[in-house]
């Protein structure tokens, strides 16, 4: 076999992170292990108040959630939503082995609590050839779990996180639902109370702890617009407002609203509106 010439080439790709997490997923594990069984073997119908998730590890069988039906085979996770019923078995002698765990304290877009896929998705996802990837990410917070050495629980949230982001972008959901709502309402109400006096994105990112390219990705993904352009929309919403319903002259209404430089701000109100401040104003007085 030829070696690699590993110094013929060389790139790097540097990392963005952010003051914050960037999913922001504040999960919590609450058990984890293996289960094998040899002999034919079924379970009772029960449920739980939290999401758990199962991993074939080998050989097949069958799980029923809510009154239907699923055959599962090695390589299959299975994911039962909080409050759902279910119970699983052997399809033969055979038997088959899963790991498993139960998780908590996580919220994807607008799921309701600790829900990780919709009710009308399907509860069996194929890994596929991301079977051996998984197999690695379950053993390895099992063992974590069995083990109980020092930082466990760090790491145990680690691979429990990295299971559930895995499961996501195995289902193709989109980057937008890993942000909870809590983290854009933040961003959102930032901005629409400071929209007159936030001059930068510097500005938003200083004042809110976190990184330029985190807000622009997270607001862009629900509002469809770049933060600093949602702030520039809420100032000619306001100037129109201010111009309606007062005397105010055009550059007043424009300090009001955050320009400092009266062009900027006549500049701005043309493109949004397609016409300057002072025939805005005329045209709505001539419609009253």
């Amino acid at each position: 076999m030829k070696e690699k010439d590993y110094n013929t080439f060389s790139e790097h790709r540097n990392v963005a992170y952010s003051k914050a997490d960037v999913i922001k997923l504040d999960t919590k594990c609450l058990y984890a292990g293996k289960l094998e069984r040899i002999k034919q073997w079924s379970e009772k119908p029960h449920n739980h108040p939290f999401c758990e998730i199962l991993f074939v590890i080998s050989g097949n069988g069958k799980t029923i959630i809510d009154g239907i039906e699923y055959n599962i085979q090695k390589g299959d996770i299975v994911v039962y939503n909080p409050g759902s019923m279910h119970e699983e078995s052997t399809l033969s002698s055979s038997g088959f082995e899963l790991a498993f765990f139960g998780i908590t304290n996580f919220k994807i877009n607008d799921l309701p609590s600790d829900f990780l896929i919709d009710k009308q998705a399907s509860p069996i996802l194929h890994t596929g050839e991301d079977e051996e990837r998984f197999y690695f990410y379950f053993s390895s917070l099992v063992d974590e779990v069995y083990d109980s050495k020092q930082y466990s629980d760090l790491i145990i949230k680690y691979w429990a996180r990295l299971i559930l982001i895995g499961i996501l972008r195995l289902a193709n959901i989109s980057e937008a639902k890993f942000v909870t709502n809590a983290i854009f309402t933040q961003i959102y109400q930032y901005l629409n109370t400071n929209f007159t006096k936030i001059e930068s994105m510097d500005q938003i990112c200083d004042d809110l702890n976190v990184s330029k390219y985190y807000i622009s990705h997270v607001f862009k993904k629900y509002i469809g617009k770049p933060p600093m352009q949602y702030v520039t929309a809420k100032r000619i919403a306001y100037a129109k407002k201010l111009l309606s319903e007062t005397d105010l002259s055009a550059c007043e209404i424009g300090e009001i609203c955050g320009y400092k430089d009266h062009t900027l701000f006549f500049k701005a109100f043309k493109k949004f509106v397609g016409t300057t401040p002072i025939a805005f104003r005329k045209e709505h007085i001539h419609l009253m």
